[in-house]
């Protein structure tokens, strides 16, 4: 059985969002950013366990761990391995209050 990606609504939004600010700056800069997410995460899929685990006290969260995207360090993938599958959870830029986010009184927007 191949292992394979599932990108949860929060996640496409992240991207969508993220895609449509940097293409007003610039149109391959936003082509490289959607090229880069594509690549690191078929690399979490051939490589178990990539990142550190993400402390949270929200138990949505639990075994959630953060990996940078490849060539833009500033974007964090949040993601969890759940048997074949890889769940995308969201995308986010790292100066963003994740925590917050994700806190235990606020639903984490999966």
């Amino acid at each position: 059985m191949s292992r394979f990606a599932h990108y949860e609504a929060g996640a496409k939004q992240d991207l969508a969002e993220i895609y449509d600010y940097l293409d007003q700056r610039s149109e391959s800069a936003a082509d490289r950013f959607y090229d880069a997410v594509y690549e690191t995460v078929e690399q979490l899929l051939t490589s178990t366990g990539l990142g550190g685990r993400y402390q949270c006290s929200n138990p949505e969260m639990e075994g959630v761990r953060i990996w940078r995207v490849n060539g833009f360090p500033n974007h964090l993938i949040f993601y969890r391995q759940q048997g074949d599958m890889l769940q995308i959870l969201r995308v986010i830029h790292g100066a963003r209050d994740y925590d917050t986010m994700f806190s235990e009184d606020r639903p984490p927007n999966i």
